[in-house]
Formats: C-alpha cells, structure tokens, sequence
C-alpha cells in the first residue's frame, strides 16, 4: 500500500508493475471471454442473416438507435466510475486498480448490451437487412479495439499516484 507523502522511485514503480501483473491478467481474460462470447453470436448471425427480407421495420431502427447509445455510454460512463469518491489522493493501489477494474467491466457490460441489439433485431424481426450483420461486427471489433493490453492498469495506477505529488 502506497502512502499519498511517499516518493515514486523507480523500485516502487517496478514493484507496482510486478504487483499489479495478476490484476491485468485477469482483466484480459475477462475482457477475452466477451469478445469470444460476442464474436461467435456474431458468426452464427451472419451466416442465419442471409436469408432476411430486405423491407426495414421501425423495430429494426429502434434497434440500432439503442446499440448506437450503448456503444456511446460505454465510453463515458467508466470515466465516472474511475474517478468516483473518494478521490484519488485518498485511494490505496488496491482500490485504484479495483477502480480501474470495474469501470473496465462495466464499460464493457455496456457495450455488450450494444452489441446485443443488433443480434436481437436480426433474431426477432426476422426483417433486418443483411447490413445490421455489419453493425454487428463493428460493434465486435470496437470491443476488440478496447482490449487491456499489458501495462495499461498499471500506468494508469502509477499516473494516479504520480498526480498526487505536491
């Protein structure tokens, strides 16, 4: 545990790298599991997808305006949450990397419900175009572009403590 008065040497920060390994570990496999989850629902749709009417329903639009609004709310609502009471200068590493975590979680909750939308209308109203498939795999692949690649919890941890400094 970090005191908010103590100094980030390069020892400190090497051991925050090597403390906050598992952390990351677990966030990537986490982060895996949904785009696994969403990217074979996303394979399976394409290939049911054919064989839809071309005619839009205002379903299929209230569908995507949905989606649209999930994958905007994923991105600002985990800012919120990583920087949420108590403040950063009052924060232990352990609960800035749990910041970090759930924001991380939630963020993705949000989107997988976004990536669920198009899935769902092209499973009910059976008259969504070919092109929701594409909505669909956009959706996916932001997913995959927000991938917590190694080192990306620990440098925001140590730029939280960095900020503290007097």
């Amino acid at each position: 545990m970090l005191e908010s008065k103590e100094e980030l040497t390069r020892e400190r920060i090497e051991a925050l790298r090597v403390e906050l390994k598992p952390a990351e570990r677990i966030l990537q496999i986490i982060h895996l599991v949904f785009f696994l989850g969403v990217s074979g629902l996303t394979g399976y749709l394409f290939y049911q997808s054919r064989n839809n009417a071309e005619n839009i329903s205002p379903t299929t639009w209230v569908f995507l305006f949905v989606s649209i609004l999930s994958l905007v709310v994923s991105s600002v609502v985990p800012t919120f949450f990583r920087n949420s009471k108590p403040s950063p200068d009052e924060r232990t590493v352990e609960q800035l990397a749990g910041a970090y975590t759930v924001s991380h979680i939630v963020g993705l909750v949000m989107l997988e419900s976004g990536i669920l939308m198009p899935a769902l209308a092209l499973l009910i109203t059976k008259s969504a175009p070919q092109w929701f498939v594409w909505v669909l795999a956009f959706m996916v692949l932001v997913l995959l572009l927000r991938f917590p690649l190694p080192g990306k919890l620990t440098n925001w941890v140590i730029e939280q403590l960095e900020s503290r400094r007097p």
